[in-house]
């Protein structure tokens, strides 16, 4: 049995950030939206056929074998179920790695709603409680669409957010990459030196049918991270400079995106902002649903739906 699932990126909209907890996490109000920009997971299953989990990750060496978050989100769920079957997965790669856009999250999630298919498994609690011992980000995408998550991640809450048309900005330079851990590292020593506000109050906010407001675009992880990486800063200014409203960074980092008017605006603006390749730009619009599973027909028709998607890379 094959089973394929996309694995969109997304962006937070809003992210604030709570004191850290005894627990070493830190509680969360952030507005997430899902992208059109996405990997594609393929999962094999052989019911009945004992044998190993197995990941690879085509042009991607390093993020191939156990460790892959795709590969431990199958495992543990596997284990929750007492399953030790065979067990394939190839995970195609589009988002960029260590950059804010949840795509480990993603394919981790991708992996669950195949696995959960091939065992017919209708426990959404079950699905929802393996999704949070992988990964924070991973029960968003597991949910139907942009949500209001507290919490870790795991308190999800549906919002109404009308599709918005992005262009995010990935640097390239590996002096550049955050890791999470390092991002809320950066606000807790910023806010014991007083060089970032204290928390504020966790308030949900809101969005809209009509359209989210610009103004309420907010990230607490920002300004530690610029405050490290000036060049982050520079990318947010030259986007706010070719018209987005504004530009703020995704997650913890790197990425940066900006908001548009318009499909035909974001791609005007993305011209030029390229940096002779050591910015990887890609044009967006964000998703109402996240995507379900389908059987694998062929793998050439895998990989070209793969690649069928209205985000530019340039």
């Amino acid at each position: 049995m094959i089973l394929v699932s996309r694995a969109p990126a997304k962006v937070n909209l809003v992210l604030r950030v709570g004191p850290r907890r005894a627990d070493g996490y830190h509680d969360l109000a952030t507005l997430m939206v899902p992208l059109d920009l996405a990997d594609e997971v393929e999962v094999q299953v052989f019911p009945g056929r004992a044998g190993e989990l197995t990941c690879e990750c085509p042009g991607h060496p390093a993020l191939e074998g156990p460790d892959n978050l795709a590969a431990r989100a199958a495992r543990a769920l596997m284990l929750r179920l007492g399953r030790r079957d065979r067990c394939h997965i190839v995970v195609r790669k589009r988002i960029p790695v260590v950059a804010g856009l949840g795509g480990g999250s993603s394919d981790a999630a991708a992996a669950l709603r195949c696995l959960a298919r091939a065992y017919h498994l209708a426990d959404r609690a079950a699905l929802a409680e393996v999704a949070l011992s992988v990964g924070s980000d991973v029960p968003f995408f597991l949910g139907r669409g942009p949500a209001w998550a507290a919490g870790r991640g795991e308190r999800l809450e549906p919002a109404r957010v009308a599709p918005l048309d992005l262009v995010l900005l990935y640097p390239r330079d590996p002096a550049l990459a955050i890791r999470a851990g390092d991002a809320y590292r950066f606000l807790d020593e910023d806010r014991e030196a007083g060089r970032a506000p204290a928390p504020r109050g966790l308030e949900r906010g809101t969005g809209s049918p009509s359209g989210f407001d610009a103004a309420a675009l907010h990230n607490d992880l920002q300004g530690p991270c610029f405050g490290r990486h000036t060049p982050l800063a520079a990318l947010a200014a030259r986007l706010e400079g070719a018209g987005a409203r504004p530009a703020i960074m995704s997650g913890s980092g790197p990425t940066i995106f900006g908001l548009f008017a318009g499909r035909a605006e974001a791609r005007r603006a993305s011209r030029g902002l390229g940096e002779r390749g050591a910015v990887e730009v890609f044009v967006v619009r964000t998703l109402q649903r996240l995507p379900g599973v389908s059987p694998w027909k062929s793998r050439t028709s895998a990989s070209s739906r793969s690649t069928r998607t209205s985000s530019r890379r340039t």
